[in-house]
């Protein structure tokens, strides 16, 4: 798993190169995902992930939807933070969560056609400790892989998808 991980980091070089913590710049097209910085709207972290998406077999086709098991690093790679079901997300040391609204989730179809949407998420604000407080918004964007297959399966199957992205942590007053 953990020399996995690095692969999938270095996947994220290059794009990481053309990343800053300033907002991400997006296409046009992407509009409905976009956050708009301002006096009290910013971003408080930009985080690279590196994990799998977890699909489960209904029906004899993958669920649509998925769980996230991946860690997230900064872009100095000192703060760790694990994204898992909710979707949420933990630092490792336990002193911080955040919880986003699945519900209210808007999705854009990854640029590349191959890799797993690009996503806006509000944050419930009574999840919100530690270092997560004042954040309001969640973008997951510039994902590499992670999509179900495309064949059928059988019932109690799991499938686990290799995925990385960049995550913007906005604040909100």
């Amino acid at each position: 798993m953990a020399t996995r991980n690095l692969y999938l980091l270095g996947l994220l070089a290059i794009p990481l190169a053309a990343q800053s913590p300033d907002a991400p710049s997006l296409p046009d097209a992407a509009k409905a995902i976009a956050v708009a910085p301002n006096a009290s709207v910013k971003v408080k972290y930009h985080f690279l992930a590196a994990g799998k998406q977890i699909y489960k077999c209904e029906n004899g086709a993958w669920a649509k939807s998925s769980t996230p098991d991946a860690t997230l690093y900064d872009v100095n790679s000192d703060m760790r933070v694990h994204h898992g079901a909710g979707p949420s997300w933990t630092t490792l040391d336990g002193k911080s969560a955040i919880k986003a609204i699945g519900s209210t989730a808007i999705h854009f179809a990854a640029p590349d056609g191959v890799s797993i949407d690009w996503l806006k998420l509000d944050v419930d604000p009574a999840s919100r400790t530690g270092i997560f407080n004042g954040v309001g918004t969640i973008q997951r964007l510039y994902t590499g892989a992670g999509p179900a297959p495309a064949t059928g399966c059988a019932a109690n199957q799991v499938y686990e998808s290799a995925y990385t992205a960049h995550y913007y942590f906005w604040t909100s007053k």
